[in-house]
């Protein structure tokens, strides 16, 4: 008796439920406890260069969720050495990224600024 397999479309499927429920673990588990008022003052004082285990491990869950192209978060100096400003990549050859309305006067201020912004599309801001 032959026993038929799953499609491959029944397949990815299968693979992406499990990735989904994997990563949602992760999230409950290792990130979501990490999100306190001193990670986000850590990253406010230093946004780029060393950081402490506990935030690190808090910017790589943010950005690996962040891969595919169209959305993608990125920084864009507006104004050489006077304007930062948050843009997300469309996704489609030859057009610009849209750029969102805040600035920052500095770089640093616009890494926490996306900072926080990533950390509020995952609904992971603390209230306090």
């Amino acid at each position: 008796m032959a026993v038929e397999l799953p499609s491959q479309e029944e397949q990815f499927a299968r693979e992406h439920a499990a990735y989904l429920q994997v990563e949602q673990h992760i999230l409950e588990t290792e990130v979501k406890p990490r999100i306190t008022q001193a990670i986000i003052d850590e990253h406010r004082t230093r946004p780029i260069g060393k950081h402490s285990d506990e935030l690190e491990r808090v910017l790589i869950y943010l950005r690996k969720h962040h891969l595919k192209m169209p959305g993608k978060y990125i920084l864009v100096c507006t104004k050489p050495h006077e304007e930062w400003r948050i843009a997300t990549i469309i996704g489609t050859p030859g057009r610009p990224p849209e750029l969102l309305p805040d600035s920052f006067p500095d770089r640093y201020e616009a890494e926490h600024g996306l900072f926080l912004k990533r950390l509020a599309d995952a609904d992971l801001l603390p209230a306090y």
